[in-house]
């Protein structure tokens, strides 16, 4: 697979998710931050996009989203969260596997997919990833293989205060099983949110030290 022609599309198309203002409706939202849906065109599903202001700059903030030193301290939604493979110093194919939730509505999925990081003009910072066939981690038993359609992360300087950040989920998940969409719907909203909220305590948690 030719993951460096494939991340150059994907960042085209996570920098299109991330301006277009057409056809979003907040389905949840509390202080500082809120969550968006639409219809997805990449697959039979919902595309997401949650917003949240973080109070640490960008440069800083940035590495806390996708590295797994920082990734496996914060995000309580997973159990497991690697670097398995580095394509080049922007270019990287990440598994995660997560806990089960919605109160056991979905059990435990594992995900294999390519992380692509872009700087454009402007100090926007951006991880941009799809779920990819990777030789040294096919599908186990073990785990139902879930799917990340495009999907990123992104972060940039509020303006007048750079001391400050708007932090930007842009996500789209095929969580896989014989789950039925209308309760993949029920709870994908509230697990977002819930990543935010931890993320946002984990950037505080180690914002004295590490950032």
């Amino acid at each position: 697979m030719d993951y460096k022609k494939l991340s150059e599309g994907l960042s085209i198309k996570i920098f299109s998710y991330l301006h277009d203002p057409v056809g979003w409706k907040v389905v949840k939202s509390a202080k500082q931050m809120s969550v968006s849906s639409r219809p997805s065109t990449d697959f039979p599903g919902t595309l997401y996009r949650a917003e949240a202001l973080v109070e640490v700059p960008a440069p800083k903030l940035f590495p806390f989203i996708f590295r797994a030193e920082y990734r496996n301290k914060w995000d309580r939604a997973v159990q497991s969260y690697k670097l398995v493979d580095t394509i080049d110093q922007d270019t990287f194919v990440y598994q995660s596997i997560t806990h089960s939730y919605g109160l056991g509505l979905v059990t435990p999925r594992d995900f294999v997919y390519l992380l692509h990081v872009k700087t454009y003009d402007g100090d926007l910072l951006t991880t941009n990833s799809v779920s990819v066939d990777h030789p040294a981690f096919p599908p186990t038993p073990k785990y139902v293989r879930g799917t990340n359609y495009p999907s990123g992360y992104a972060c940039c300087p509020i303006p007048g205060n750079p001391e400050h950040s708007k932090f930007v989920a842009i996500v789209q998940v095929d969580l896989g099983g014989k789950l039925m969409p209308s309760v993949i719907d029920s709870v994908m909203p509230m697990s977002i949110m819930n990543m935010i909220t931890d993320f946002k305590a984990g950037v505080k948690s180690l914002k004295g030290n590490t950032l």
